[in-house]
């Protein structure tokens, strides 16, 4: 194992090793390792399914066709409409234009040169990779071999949060390089160049300010005691230099008030991500902030400084919004295993298999059950057929898009549609608006009017919650003249003022039609979340369809009660 830095070693009590040590073979460490990595990357390699992704994707494919940075925005038809919601609007917005311009080429050089499959296991690596690392810092700290495997599979429980196919993977690795440098003290010199590198990557390099923050502080510490370390004075210009150097984006250090000016942003109120998480009831986040805290309190007199800082910071961030929480999956572990106790048992010469055969339970359990390396996209969830129908027919006029679509369509879409909202947040008081059309059908048509759209993409649900998007069904009534149902299939429904050249409008009761096929794929991919059973039956109980009610409130239930698995009233 490597030695500590000499500047450390007064930092921490290094523990006494037991008397008759007990060391497992070579080549049985070394399948260890790989089990541990194949269970990690079978955790992190489910399909790409996340809405933004697809954003990122078009995003770095314009960067990379047009070689500059999609501002002004290309992609929204809405973008610059209206006045600014909240004060430093305009500062959030150019920030989300070109704050991670960088991991975005990245993420689609990866889809250019491997398809989704390549996506989903860049995803599983860039994760196994940031665990990995949680293992080796404890590794070297402890000399502990299987509390370094057990430190790392806790911070890939915790990773498990963050496995979507976004930006942010560049900044989990770049911290765990950044730890490994810092913890290594070398090579210093790598940190300014990491850091220009990261800041053009993605805006979360502020992170890697903390991890600087918290050695260069532990330094300081050492030092009023009298105990400072000799390469103080490298570790100080290494980190000042690298901050510095963060500038050099185009973003410059803006990423800062851009936070602190989307903290007044409803919509990101409005994102769940964005929500404080949850303490109880337990969970892998919960048990080990507070674990780590009880040991850090408990060891006090051995603990070091940055591990005190980085703790404390890094839970400060988690408990803000549930996307931070990973932060505590990269200090809980190593704070925990760093400080436990360590006691003297018997040498049973048994452990490295017992590891071996959890870590294959573990692998076994996700490829089982089909959750591990899924080499694709879930296309099901995006409306493939109303893009095509739409492009086909050479529909360029202003589009109304559900917000969750905003991505793919501008993936698939573009240049012919452009979304009036996505997940790029870029315009508040649209996303205002989106609202009260998308949830409130009754303010809808005087909004639709105002903007002048003439196309509407509509899904039937917000699965989450079950909500049925009301506009979809009111636009059903035959009496409505404004608008033509001109596609429907399993995902969406497009309705039209003026139908295309050589188009008839459908008859508007297939609105139920879609509506019906919509909530049968989801229930046959996602029997879990049966909200759409149970909004179907309200609303068709509202219509008086009391025969379709019944039928979709006995799948509820059914489904609930776990007598049927995803299937749909025939």
């Amino acid at each position: 194992m490597p030695s500590r830095p000499a500047s450390l070693k007064t930092a921490v009590t290094a523990p006494s090793a037991p008397s008759t040590p007990a060391q497992a073979p070579i080549a049985l460490r070394w399948v260890i390792v790989g089990l541990a990595a194949i269970a990690l990357a079978c955790m992190f390699s489910g399909e790409v399914a996340d809405a933004d992704t697809w954003f990122h994707l078009r995003t770095g494919a314009y960067v990379v066709q047009n070689h500059r940075l999609p501002a002004p925005d290309p992609f929204s038809w809405t973008t610059y409409m209206g006045q600014p919601a909240y004060a430093g609007e305009a500062t959030t917005r150019e920030l989300n234009l070109k704050h991670e311009w960088g991991a975005q080429v990245i993420l689609y050089l990866v889809y250019a040169a491997g398809g989704f499959a390549g996506m989903v296991l860049f995803k599983a690596f860039c994760l196994t990779f940031f665990s990995g690392m949680v293992g080796w810092v404890v590794w070297r700290r402890t000399d502990r071999f299987y509390l370094a495997v057990a430190a790392a599979m806790a911070a890939g429980m915790i990773a498990r949060t963050s496995a979507a196919d976004r930006p942010y993977l560049v900044t989990y690795v770049l911290m765990a390089i950044t730890l490994w440098i810092l913890e290594r003290r070398r090579p210093l010199w790598a940190l300014p160049p990491l850091f220009v590198f990261w800041a053009n990557a993605h805006g979360g390099y502020f992170m890697g300010w903390v991890l600087l923050g918290a050695y260069c502080g532990e330094a300081l510490w050492l030092r009023l005691r009298g105990q400072a370390p000799a390469d103080e004075k490298k570790l100080w210009g290494a980190s000042l230099l690298a901050i510095v150097a963060s500038g050099l984006n185009p973003t410059y250090f803006n990423v800062i008030p851009g936070l602190f000016a989307y903290q007044h942003s409803t919509l990101q109120r409005s994102l769940k991500e964005w929500h404080s998480p949850e303490l109880w009831p337990p969970s892998w986040y919960s048990g080990l902030l507070v674990g780590a805290a009880a040991v850090l309190m408990w060891a006090w007199r051995r603990v070091r400084m940055s591990d005190v800082l980085l703790f404390a910071v890094f839970a400060a961030f988690s408990l803000m919004a549930q996307r931070n929480v990973i932060f505590i999956g990269l200090i809980a572990p190593i704070a925990i295993a760093s400080y436990l106790p360590r006691w003297k048992k018997p040498a049973l010469g048994w452990e490295g298999y017992a590891a071996a055969v959890v870590l294959l339970a573990i692998a076994g359990q996700k490829i089982a059950a089909g959750e591990a390396f899924q080499l694709r996209a879930a296309e099901w969830q995006y409306p493939a057929g109303p893009v095509k129908f739409l492009k086909d027919h050479n529909v360029t006029a202003p589009m109304f898009n559900i917000y969750e679509w905003g991505g793919y369509l501008m993936w698939a879409g573009w240049p012919e549609l452009k979304t009036f909202v996505d997940g790029r947040a870029l315009n508040e008081s649209v996303f205002h608006d989106y609202m009260k059309i998308a949830l409130n059908y009754r303010e809808a048509q005087p909004l639709l009017d105002q903007y002048g759209v003439q196309v509407l993409v509509l899904e039937g649900f917000e699965y989450w919650r079950g909500t049925v998007y009301m506009l979809g069904a009111a636009l059903s009534d035959p009496n409505q003249t404004k608008w033509k149902l001109v596609f429907q299939d399993k995902t969406a429904m497009v309705f039209m003022r003026q139908p295309p050249p050589g188009v008839t409008p459908l008859n508007p009761e297939e609105v139920f039609t879609s509506l019906d096929a919509q909530c049968t794929d989801h229930l046959a991919h996602e029997p879990g979340k049966p909200g759409c059973a149970i909004g179907l039956a309200d609303l068709y109980t509202k219509l008086g369809k009391r025969d379709r009610a019944g039928q979709w409130l006995a799948t509820y239930d059914q489904i609930r009660n776990g007598t049927i698995h995803g299937s749909a009233p025939r």
